[in-house]
């Protein structure tokens, strides 16, 4: 059987109070004393902030119908009781982690029960738990009440009505509904009554709990309804149009006759929760979420006489309301984590006959001692030893350190003196000491030993004076050089000291290096770097190519160091480089007047744009001789209002000034655009929108961008300061509406305009500029920070009763890349550790210096207006959860301020288990810091905290979490055998003198072949060295080589051996400050296109040679390939390198130099003159074939000495003849 509500149009009130209708006759309108009404016997006793009210909101509150308590409990998971009108706090206790909001709490002899979304837990009213219920069938629990004392029901979002057995804990039975929730549940003298989220209230048989009678009580919803006797009183909200909204009429149902009766119109209120009072047939509370009250009768048929009354809810919503069993007190929680207590007088009772609430035993009184009491001993003070936890003397053992204190020598004049009488000494006191005393050895520099030469007492400190004593930079994050020896230059610096992970540094040491950070950056994003290894083309100097060639070098590198020499090289060469001021000179980077922070965010701009114009279109083949052109101006990934004015450009037509200020001057056709990889990955499209002020023409214009600034609001006072999430930041930041001066077409001059954005897309990974070098955003940076802290300050201490000895364990430094199976340090969850486990809610406590502003995760999506939307993990409603795309903070880069210096550079990147996996074999992710060569794994809140005093963000990047699948992830090898056949000369044929045969098909090289190899170098920076007091060298700073000349020959046995099939000279557009003819055999004009007769071609041409030959395991025969391939930044596997200058060294003696073993070994003289790299790599090759004779007729050994032995008999110098 199933009854409706009468709509409110279809009752109407006559003029003399009667109503028609149906239900007619039911009930008379009464008039209410408008000064007397029943809401006036209330007034507020007592409210409280309930524990972690400053972080959870109160969710369920109930009056205690066995003692005079009253219960709360909150969204994380925690119940806090307080005793009487007071609202002394009398337990506190957690029932479930902070996810779980508690739902209802009902209270019986046994305790309280406490509902939460998976679980039922009973808990004493001393704090101690009793039992905890889980079961498959909990879904999302919402309700429950008992129907006897030993029976409970419980529902939810669920079709399932459970009927729990509270003496055996078991399920009785679990009854399939049709609705699709049970929300809640109320009892009456005939029927089971549950209403479900569609707005229906069904009447149920107590006994089988089948449903006997069905109410549609509201269109929309169902907000709560109660029951007292035969009347069902109910309130929610209606359908409108496509919209819920509050319904204005209780609607009123009498049970006998299961019918509906006239309904109860709202005026002044707007009901959420509504409850019967106790002992009263006639009324009922009437609460809304706005905190406003009414006690109102059943016999009216209006509220608009009755008095309101208003909870200070500061703003919050109230979310639950209860009213206690007398009927003299009322309890509201609202989700500012406030409760409130409203009384009939200061002698009401929250029960008629309450039972008496046992306290805990008071402490035993000591009598006090007085601060000025000198002769009572505290020892008079008893202390317990059975305390929890340890005692503030207790130091841990890491802030420990034993120190054994060495004892005084004996003075020999009691040594001379003692008299020995069974082994022990007796001597007399020579007065000079104090028995059973040893005094303490004070400072050299004490004023009594001042005398009159004695420098000041007070030495000089090594930083200026105004520097600030108390910031300290972490050793990790200071600037890190690379020391140098006077022999063998940077081969013996020990570069795993500053790096033990599996991940490559790259070197500081080369100009511009100031990007290291940033292509650190690049190499951890897994498509970027796929589709950079995948990228070749034949533009001499792209940057494209020289970052896949330099993310293989990171690649093949495993925990060694790496140079951006060919890449920086390249970058140089770049007229927009130039023009925006990216290439530094070497004075400017001596000058420590350099704003790094500016000029990385400018690097990153310049080098999204520039991969973006080289992948975009596939380029022209390049003619060696020919002058590269610049590429063609196309639509730019770059905001103009963030590139210095002195680069922009005004168009010449009137047309083109209402061009977009995130475009360049010259924007393609829309049929004309091409989109790109990177565009694709890092770029966000949108349309900007412009309205004249003044006529109000819209124009609008398509346009992209791949970062964007941070706009922090405008100054305000620090006493007055507001807290913002930092996911608003980032979403009024891409919003940004300004005012600009742009041409208006309609009033035909320049004219203010709004310009707005409408956006079009999400990319996978999304930059954003930090722009800190204003003091006012910088103090705007800090102040969040610390309000941050203050917030997780105040939730320790909150949680401070409920503490895990997990919280004093100090976090491993190396998180989840830790391979200790007994690390006594603690680990986040999931890093499967038999140490101690430290939840990261605990983890965040460890340090409340370190408590991070910026989201880790944050939720973007498109609302239907095209605007960006950005939540966190804490302010995403969760009906836009399942639309928004999950990023999570991918890397920081940071500059890290010195007051002597201009300070570095350093970047946190989270590597991703695709980096792991291929180079660890392991699936997992870590944090780590990239400065430079040296890297160390780091916590996430390391990442994302920044300590303002030398720790500045530049650059923050979010990356999408299911990037990986949305890209191919595979990595194929462009670089086939064209490019080795490949003999293109920058020289005319006419005046080219070519020195090599090149290969043929059937000489194609393959895995195992030898292949001569040499290299000459020219100087492009001469060293920078000092002579130390004792005659030795020691260099400051190493002279900066580029590679002049390649050579490969023939190693396979042949008629062609040692016949050259590489023989390149290189071009180089730098400034050559030493040829180095002596040891290079390069001569001015050589490496000149104009005057060279050499074969002249670019350094691309010939690495992609060596490439190839790499690729296909070709073993490399030379003397000193270390240095030759670092220069020509190649990485070579250490199977591929066959070096005479190792094969023919004795343990800790020097090395022996090419001319010199040629000429014992193989009676020839080499480099006469000059160096010649074809004969150097020839004899590399017969010193082998020496080697492998040798080594066959075992007199290598000593061979080796006998040559050590003649070379210290010769100093090492090769003389006349061959007989001497």
């Amino acid at each position: 059987m199933e009854f409706t509500a009468t709509s409110s149009e279809n009752n109407q009130i006559s003029s003399n109070g009667e109503t028609f209708g149906v239900g007619e006759g039911m009930y008379q309108e009464e008039s209410i004393n408008n000064e007397e009404g029943p809401a006036s016997e209330y007034k507020e006793i007592h409210s409280v902030l309930a524990d972690g009210g400053d972080r959870f909101g109160v969710t369920a509150v109930h009056c205690d119908t066995q003692e005079e308590l009253v219960w709360m409990g909150n969204q994380g998971g925690h119940v806090t009781s307080y005793y009487g009108h007071n609202m002394d706090k009398y337990t506190s206790f957690q029932v479930h982690t902070p996810e779980h909001e508690v739902r209802q709490l009902l209270s019986n002899e046994q305790g309280i029960y406490c509902l939460m979304n998976d679980k039922l837990r009973l808990q004493s009213r001393f704090g101690r738990p009793q039992w905890d219920y889980k079961s498959d069938n909990f879904v999302d629990m919402l309700c429950m009440t008992c129907t006897d004392p030993s029976k409970m029901l419980l529902g939810g979002h669920q079709k399932k009505i459970i009927q729990l057995d509270l003496s055996s804990r078991q399920e009785a039975s679990v009854v399939e509904i049709e609705e699709d929730s049970c929300a809640i549940i109320r009892l009456s003298n005939r029927y089971i009554c549950t209403g479900d989220t569609g707005g229906k209230v069904t009447l149920r048989d107590p006994a089988s709990l089948s449903s006997e009678h069905t109410v549609q009580a509201h269109s929309g919803t169902l907000s709560d309804f109660d029951v007292c006797g035969n009347l069902l009183i109910t309130c929610g909200f209606s359908s409108r149009l496509g919209n819920l909204s509050m319904d204005r009429f209780l609607m009123v149902y009498d049970l006998r006759v299961n019918r509906a009766m006239a309904p109860i119109q709202l005026s002044n209120i707007e009901p959420m929760f509504l409850r019967y009072l106790p002992g009263y047939t006639d009324r009922i509370i009437l609460v809304s979420q706005n905190g406003q009250f009414q006690i109102a009768e059943t016999n009216i048929l209006s509220t608009s006489n009755i008095e309101t009354h208003q909870v200070n809810t500061h703003g919050a919503l109230c979310s639950s309301c209860d009213v206690s069993t007398s009927a003299q007190s009322l309890v509201f929680g609202h989700n500012s984590g406030y409760v409130h207590l409203f009384s009939t007088g200061d002698d009401s009772v929250i029960n008629t006959y309450s039972k008496e609430t046992e306290f805990a035993d008071p402490l035993p009184h000591v009598q006090p001692i007085s601060i000025h009491d000198v002769l009572t001993p505290y020892s008079m003070i008893p202390m317990q030893y059975n305390l929890p936890g340890k005692l503030v003397s207790d130091w841990p053992a890491r802030f420990c350190k034993r120190v054994y204190r060495k004892p005084e020598p004996i003075d020999a004049e009691i040594i001379r003196s003692m008299k020995v009488v069974h082994n022990m000494g007796y001597a007399s006191n020579s007065g000079n000491k104090h028995a059973n005393q040893v005094p303490y050895k004070l400072a050299n520099n004490s004023s009594s030993k001042a005398g009159k030469n004695h420098k000041a007492a007070v030495p000089d400190s090594p930083m200026g004076r105004g520097d600030d004593p108390f910031v300290i930079v972490p050793k990790k994050y200071q600037k890190v050089e690379i020391k140098y020896s006077g022999k063998q230059g940077v081969e013996d610096f020990d570069f795993r000291h500053y790096n033990k992970t599996m991940w490559a540094g790259l070197e500081p040491d080369i100009p511009n290096a100031y990007c290291n950070c940033m292509i650190q950056v690049l190499y951890y994003i897994e498509p970027l770097r796929v589709e950079m290894l995948n990228h070749i083309c034949e533009r001499e100097f792209c940057l494209s190519c020289e970052l896949s060639f330099l993310f293989h070098m990171l690649d093949k590198q495993n925990g060694l160091v790496c140079q951006a020499g060919n890449f920086l090289r390249a970058f140089r060469t770049i007229p927009d480089a130039s023009a925006l001021n990216l290439v530094l000179s070497e004075a400017e980077e001596q000058s420590n007047r350099i704003n790094l922070p500016r000029l990385v965010q400018n690097w990153t701009r310049f080098i999204l744009q520039q991969l973006h114009t080289e992948t975009m279109n596939k380029p022209a083949p390049f003619k060696f001789g020919s002058i590269p052109s610049s590429p063609s101006k196309v639509k730019t990934l770059l905001p103009v209002e963030q590139l210095p004015s002195e680069h922009l450009e005004v168009p010449a037509d009137k047309e083109g000034l209402k061009i977009n200020l995130e475009e360049t001057e010259t924007e393609p056709k829309s049929e004309e655009r091409h989109s790109s990889f990177v565009q694709d990955l890092f770029s966000m499209q949108f349309v900007n929108t412009f309205k004249c002020r003044c006529c109000g023409n819209i124009t609008s214009r398509e346009a992209s961008a791949s970062m964007f600034n941070l706009v922090y609001p405008a100054n305000e006072d620090e006493e007055d300061a507001e807290a913002f999430r930092f996911t608003d930041i980032m979403q009024n930041s891409l919003l940004l509406e300004q005012s600009t001066q742009t041409w208006c077409v309609t009033c035909n001059k320049y004219q203010p305009h709004l310009q707005s954005r409408q956006f079009n897309n999400i990319p996978d990974v999304i930059g954003f500029n930090c722009l800190l070098e204003n003091p006012h955003d910088l103090e705007f940076w800090r102040t969040q920070q610390d309000l941050r802290k203050l917030d997780a300050s105040e939730a320790g201490n909150m949680s401070a009763a409920y503490q895990s000895p997990g919280q004093n364990v100090k976090m491993c430094r190396y998180g989840k890349a830790c391979t200790r199976k007994d690390c006594k340090f603690g680990h986040e969850p999931g890093d499967n550790k038999q140490g101690p486990d430290v939840t990261a809610e605990m983890h965040a406590m460890l340090d409340e210096n370190q408590t991070p502003w910026v989201a880790g995760t944050i939720l973007m999506k498109l609302n239907e207006e095209e605007k960006v939307q950005i939540y966190d993990m804490e302010n995403v409603p969760d009906n836009v959860l399942s639309s928004c795309t999950f990023f999570d903070l991918y890397a920081t880069v940071t500059h890290i301020r010195d007051a002597k210096t201009n300070g570095n550079l350093v970047s946190h990147i989270h590597v991703d288990k695709y980096f792991h996996r291929r180079k660890e074999g392991i699936t997992t992710t870590q944090w780590y810091l990239f400065n430079d060569f040296s890297i160390a794994p780091i916590e996430k809140n390391e990442g994302m905290f920044f300590n303002l005093d030398w720790k500045v963000p530049c650059c923050l990047f979010y990356m999408r979490r299911d990037i990986g699948s949305r890209h191919n992830l595979e990595v194929s090898n462009p670089i086939n055998s064209n490019f080795l056949y490949a003999d293109a000369s920058l020289v005319t044929p006419r005046r080219r003198l070519v020195t090599f045969t090149p290969l043929v098909d059937d000489e194609l090289p393959k895995d195992g072949d030898l292949v001569g190899l040499d290299a000459e170098f020219v100087s492009l920076i001469q060293e920078e060295a000092e002579l130390r007091s004792d005659g030795t060298k020691s260099t400051i700073k190493p002279s900066h080589m580029s590679v002049a000349r390649v050579t490969c020959v023939r190693g396979n046995e042949g008629p062609l051996f040692g016949e050259p099939f590489i023989d390149d000279y290189i071009s180089t557009q730098d400034q050559v400050v030493d040829y180095l003819t002596q040891f290079s055999g390069i001569k001015p004009g050589d490496l000149d296109a104009t005057m060279s007769t050499k074969h002249l071609t670019t350094l691309k041409s010939t690495y992609l040679k060596l490439r190839y030959l790499i690729d296909h395991g070709v073993r490399f025969v030379g003397h000193g390939l270390k240095k030759d391939f670092r220069v020509l930044n190649l990485v070579v596997p250490q199977k591929q390198i066959v070096d005479t200058v190792t094969l023919f060294h004795q343990p800790r003696q020097r090395m022996i130099s090419l001319k010199f073993l040629a000429w014992y070994f193989l009676g020839v003289k080499i480099q006469a003159v000059t160096h010649d790299s074809i004969e150097d790599a020839r004899t590399a090759l017969r010193l082998y074939q020496k080697y492998v004779t040798l080594q066959e007729s075992s007199e290598f050994t000593q061979k080796l000495q006998e040559v050590y032995e003649k070379g210290r008999e010769l100093k090492w110098n090769i003389p006349e003849s061959k007989s001497q």
